[in-house]
């Protein structure tokens, strides 16, 4: 393990044991506060620190790892709730009830080992220590009033590259985001008698300010009352714990690096060559991509050829009205979901049924306003790229799936082809991964996989392609690359990946991969290419593993 991975390893694990330590002294707190109901009706107030104190529990124990811990004080949360809203049976008696729960506490909490090894997602975080590059460090503050959460968070976010500043007051965080504001926030919802405190908090800054921060909510609390508290104050993002660090971050790296989403594609067909520019204009001064058809007899090769993420089409055309060329579109399997908007002054509410019922999915009568034209159309086309994203990625990596890569491998040779360059093509493949399985659990096999997937993007080209083609076997497309600078560039890679130390309980392990490349220089259709780069990856598997081969590079013949 590096030097920064085993500080990290280390660090998380006295965070562990400390906070493991003083859990007698918060379940003193909680027995307290149920002294606090008395005997006959308990106060509002009384109910509430009990409820908070079951809540802050819940949350911290199960950042921790300590999963049957939280489990009991959600438990006892739900019931506190239950009594502090008065819907709890008369029957009942939630009173000894509470006490089981209290003392089933106290019995996981003896139960505890403080020398156990914590898992909290430490394969991800010393992944990531040790495939960090340096980058210019973005300022993240966080909110968190619990001290053990706040701690281990920020040793987590900082692990991913950020410069991490923490907050366990209100106003403390309040006076430091007025006196120099951060790149982003993370703040907790919930405070002590403060059920939305970290969103009142955020309105109060944005009105002191008169500008909004990003900022990303976490909470035990997944009800939608919840988060539209969070979004009306403009959250970025809201997580529920015990938060996914990966995926908190990821979401860091996608607000701080503000990169401009790739421009919606729309398809405009319409007979009249004034309303498709007019409608055309419209759309592109919102930022979208165009392609206009005035021959509906001609919207296939278009189709086909622009791949649009949305059609709009007149119903009433020369030739094929918009219904029929619907229909004919919806076909086609490729194209059975892609969203459809009718652009007519047809008023029969029987003929928009019918544009309906055979595959629009909006009708929208002419004239129409640019400000709905624009919003009706980018919901359409936002949840249409969302769909395709499904289809073409892998659900756990984000990586591209095995037939998108393979597509956009033949884009990319017939764009190499076009520009007379050459792409690499290169295959990968985890080493004894069936073994890492069978010894340490397939939890953290998927922990392997991912931290593979995320080092592959980090030291990759924004210009590569990555993609998953099935199991423990990814895919590298690198346009306009030598086959030198290809091997050069994955032997980096191998070697970092084969440095990352992988916790696992009380052991650890390192994980190695084997890689097989291949140029168009020498192969000169996307099946040859394909073949050799699977080619040399069998020869890396069988001259020992861990290592890159390839047609003119690290290849013995």
């Amino acid at each position: 393990m590096g030097v920064k991975a085993s500080l990290i390893a280390t660090k998380l694990k006295k965070l562990r044991e400390g906070f493991i330590r003083q859990l007698p002294s918060q379940l003193d707190v909680l027995k307290e506060a149920y002294a606090a109901l008395g005997k006959g009706n308990p106060t509002k107030e009384a109910l509430e620190e009990l409820h908070r104190c079951f809540h802050t529990l819940r949350g911290s124990s199960a950042n921790f790892g300590l999963n049957a811990l939280s489990a009991v004080a959600s438990e006892g949360e739900h019931l506190t709730k239950k009594v502090r809203k008065g819907e709890v049976d008369p029957e009942i008696a939630w009173r000894p009830m509470l006490e089981e729960h209290i003392a089933q506490l106290e019995r996981e909490v003896a139960d505890i080992n403080p020398s156990q090894s914590m898992d909290l997602q430490v394969m991800e975080i010393v992944a990531a220590a040790e495939t960090y590059n340096e980058k210019e460090c973005k300022l993240v503050y966080l909110c968190e009033d619990d001290s053990f959460q706040r701690l281990n968070l920020a040793t987590q976010i900082g692990c991913f590259g950020f410069e991490v500043v923490s907050f366990g007051e209100l106003e403390q965080f309040r006076n430091a985001v007025l006196s120099g504001p951060p790149d982003v926030i993370v703040m907790d919802l919930v405070y002590p008698n403060q059920p939305t405190g970290g969103a009142d908090i955020i309105r109060k800054i944005r009105a002191e300010l008169k500008r909004e921060i990003p900022t990303i909510f976490i909470s035990s609390l997944s009800d939608l009352s919840s988060r539209l508290e969070a979004i009306r104050v403009g959250s970025s993002a809201y997580f529920v714990k015990p938060v996914n660090v990966t995926s908190l971050c990821a979401t860091l790296n996608h607000i701080i690096a503000g990169e401009a989403p790739e421009p919606y594609r729309i398809m405009i067909v319409d007979d009249d060559p004034y309303l498709s520019k007019m409608f055309a204009t419209i759309l592109e001064g919102a930022g979208m991509e165009t392609r206009s058809l005035n021959n509906p007899l001609l919207a296939l090769p278009l189709l086909f050829e622009f791949e649009p993420d949305l059609i709009l089409m007149d119903m009433h055309m020369p030739g094929c009205n918009g219904m029929e060329l619907a229909k004919a579109i919806r076909q086609i399997d490729a194209y059975f979901s892609i969203p459809i908007i009718f652009l007519s002054s047809e008023t029969d509410t029987d003929v928009q049924f019918d544009a309906r019922r055979i595959g629009g999915d909006e009708f929208l009568n002419k004239p129409i306003k640019p400000d709905h034209l624009i919003s009706t159309v980018t919901v359409l086309a936002e949840r249409m790229k969302i769909i395709r994203s499904y289809m073409v990625r892998d659900s756990m990596t984000g990586l591209f799936n095995h037939t998108a890569t393979k597509e956009r491998l033949d884009l990319a040779i017939e764009m190499a082809l076009r520009r007379e360059e050459t792409v690499c093509f290169a295959m990968i493949d985890l080493d004894h991964f069936k073994d890492i399985n069978d010894k340490y659990g397939h939890q953290a096999g998927d922990r392997v996989l991912m931290a593979l997937a995320r080092l592959l993007r980090q030291r990759l080209r924004n210009s590569d392609v990555v993609g998953r083609s099935g199991g423990e076997e990814f895919a590298v497309i690198l346009p306009a690359c030598s086959i030198q600078d290809a091997g050069s560039l994955l032997e980096q890679i191998l070697e970092s990946f084969a440095a990352i130390n992988f916790p696992a309980g009380d052991d650890s392990f390192n994980s190695t991969f084997s890689c097989g490349v291949a140029s168009l220089d020498n192969y000169d259709t996307a099946e040859k290419l394909y073949k050799a780069a699977d080619e040399a990856l069998y020869l890396a598997k069988r001259e020992g593993r861990n290592r890159v081969v390839g047609v003119g590079y690290g290849d013995p013949n």
